[in-house]
Parts: C-alpha cells; sequence; structure tokens
C-alpha cells in the first residue's frame, strides 16, 4: 500500500491554512467565545492513566503485528525524544499527525526488535465531528467512516480507522464534569481505532493530553503578512 503524501501534506496546510486564519479573525475581535475547546494546533502528550503502562504512551494498538503467539501490545510515547505528534482543530475537522517512538510493549520498556522504532501516522476525523451537547467537548458520531494510516519501522504502512464504542469513535476535552478524563485536569483525546482492515482488537485506542500552542498575536501575523505581500510585490 502506497502512502499518499501528496494528500496528508494537502490536508495538512489545509487545517494551518484555517487555523491561521481563524486566529487572526478571533484577536481583531477580541471577545471570547465561551468555555469551548479552541481551533488551533495542539501538542500532544502520553496520558497518565493508560492501562498498559508503563512505558508511558498517548496510542495503544494492539496486535498491530502479530509478532508472538501471545496478546502483542504495541504503545506510541508522545513524549520520547523522537517523537512530534500535534492535532489540529476546527469546527469540523481533528486531524492526528505527527511521529513517535514506540513498539512492542513487554512492561516497562520496549521489545528489542524490528519493530522498536518510529512510526509516522496521520488521522483525519472529518465525519460527524460536532460538540457535544450542554458541554464544551467535541466528539465524532462517526463508525468505520473517518481513516487514516500509521508507516512502520518495517516500512509497512497499515490503514486505521475509526471504530464507535456505540456512542462514539473520539472524544476531546474533559468529560461532562469538566474534571477531566480519568483523572486527568486538562484536555484529553480518547477514542478506537481499526487497523489493517481487521475487526476491533482490545485495546486499540488513542488516549493523550494535548496542550494548545501559543497562538502569534494578531498584530504579529498581521505583519508577517505584510512582509509576505511585499515580497511578492517586488
Amino acid at each position: 500500500m502506497t502512502r499518499p503524501l501528496a494528500r496528508v501534506g494537502e490536508s495538512k496546510e489545509t487545517d494551518i491554512k484555517f487555523v491561521l486564519g481563524g486566529l487572526v479573525a478571533a484577536a481583531l475581535c477580541a471577545s471570547a467565545s465561551g468555555a469551548v475547546i479552541a481551533s488551533g494546533v495542539y501538542q500532544l502528550h502520553n496520558h497518565p492513566d493508560g492501562n498498559a503502562l508503563p512505558p508511558a504512551y498517548g496510542l495503544r494498538l494492539d496486535e498491530l503485528y502479530n509478532a508472538t503467539s501471545s496478546h502483542d501490545i504495541y504503545t506510541f510515547d508522545f513524549s520520547a525524544m523522537a517523537s512530534n505528534v500535534q492535532m489540529t482543530v476546527t469546527p469540523t475537522t481533528i486531524h492526528i499527525f505527527g511521529q513517535s517512538y514506540g513498539g512492542p510493549d513487554i512492561g516497562g520498556g520496549y521489545a528489542a526488535d524490528i519493530d522498536a522504532g518510529v512510526y509516522t501516522f496521520d488521522f483525519v476525523d472529518n465525519i460527524g465531528v460536532q460538540p457535544v451537547a450542554g458541554d464544551d467537548d467535541i466528539y465524532v458520531l462517526a463508525d468505520m467512516q473517518n481513516t487514516g494510516w500509521i508507516s512502520t519501522p518495517r516500512g509497512d504502512t497499515i490503514a486505521l480507522v475509526d471504530k464507535s464504542d456505540g456512542n462514539y469513535s473520539f472524544r476531546l476535552g474533559d468529560e461532562n464534569n469538566d474534571a477531566g478524563h480519568r483523572g486527568f485536569n486538562g484536555i484529553s483525546g480518547w477514542g478506537w481505532l481499526n487497523h489493517g482492515g481487521r475487526p476491533h482488537v482490545a485495546a486499540s485506542d488513542w488516549l493523550f493530553t494535548a496542550e494548545l500552542v501559543p497562538a502569534p498575536s494578531a498584530m504579529g501575523l498581521l505583519a508577517l503578512a505584510g512582509v509576505a505581500a511585499g515580497r511578492r510585490r517586488r
């Protein structure tokens, strides 16, 4: 399977343009929009309450490979030095992308084999993204409709698709009570995935924390736009 690099690049560029435009407009208006998940770019980190930790992780894909005769747990350490995982959020799209160190989780570390290394992935939720009624979270009301991929140290590219638990396939926020997901006092992202065209394997899911990347000020963005426009006129 060939990784769709052109499509991914276009999606990422579109996300960033949308986000920057929204940030400029919001800054110029200088008005609060309420306690909602802000559109923007987020840096993703490990969640402190993953069932398979240590090591800590932000993504888990069990049986990504059937490497042994037992149940193979694959986790991905979003906070490792080799990792950089981000997410762009707009009112209709959640785009998770980047790279993470990971592999077969053997408890306290990764197996020293071919599957331990840097993985690259890209996943876009653009079907069923909507605010949670009566709350400030966002969720995805879809099942087997949003897609992406993960590339592995073996050189394989494995398809990913969202999987609903019967209510939603992904949620971003701090739960209905604003107390945080699984004890984390902040924004978390969690949801379920299928991989490789197989039925759901428990546990294969997102479980990360998200930190909004500070945006440039409106004046700074306008200054950059002015510099770019000046260069074009020359």
